[in-house]
C-alpha cells in the first residue's frame, strides 16, 4: 500500500516579489530625478511675491556667483545661449526661458542674459526668485 500526499498546487510566491524588489531597486537609480538639471547650488534672491511661469518647459539658464553660465547640462557663454535660444524657437516658437541667476551676480550680468534672451526672440523671459516668508524683511 502505497500513501500519496495531495497537494493543492500553489505559485510560489517568493521569487516574483525577489523579482519585482530588484525591478523596483533598478527603476529607482536609474531613473533620472530632475530638478530642473540643476548644476550650481544657487543662492537665489527672495521677493515678496512673484507670478509662476506658466509654460510648458522652460529653458533653464543657471547663473553663478562668477557669472558662468550653464543652459540645461552644458556650459555655455553668452553668444551660445543666444544661438541656442534661437534654436530652440525654430523647434517650438513659444519657448519661454527662466534664469536662475546667484544672489551675488551682477545686475549687468543679468541684463545681458536677459537681453541675450530677448535678441534671440524669446518672448517669455523670466527671473527665478525664492518668495521671502511672511513678515520677514
Amino acid at each position: 500500500m502505497r500513501l500519496t500526499t495531495e497537494e493543492d498546487p500553489a505559485p510560489n510566491l517568493a521569487p516574483m516579489i525577489d523579482v519585482i524588489l530588484v525591478l523596483t531597486i533598478f527603476f529607482m537609480c536609474a531613473t533620472k530625478f530632475s530638478g530642473d538639471e540643476r548644476q550650481f547650488e544657487l543662492d537665489l534672491p527672495e521677493v515678496g511675491g512673484a507670478p509662476v511661469v506658466e509654460a510648458a518647459r522652460p529653458e533653464i539658464v543657471e547663473v553663478g556667483a562668477d557669472g558662468a553660465l550653464r543652459l540645461g547640462p552644458d556650459d555655455v557663454s553668452i553668444e551660445e545661449l543666444g544661438a541656442r535660444l534661437t534654436a530652440a524657437r525654430g523647434v517650438q516658437p513659444d519657448v519661454a526661458v527662466m534664469i536662475r541667476g546667484e544672489r551675488a551676480v551682477p545686475h549687468g550680468r543679468m541684463a545681458e542674459i536677459y537681453e541675450a534672451c530677448r535678441a534671440a526672440g524669446v518672448r517669455h523671459v523670466a527671473i527665478s526668485v525664492r518668495t521671502r516668508a511672511e513678515g520677514v524683511r
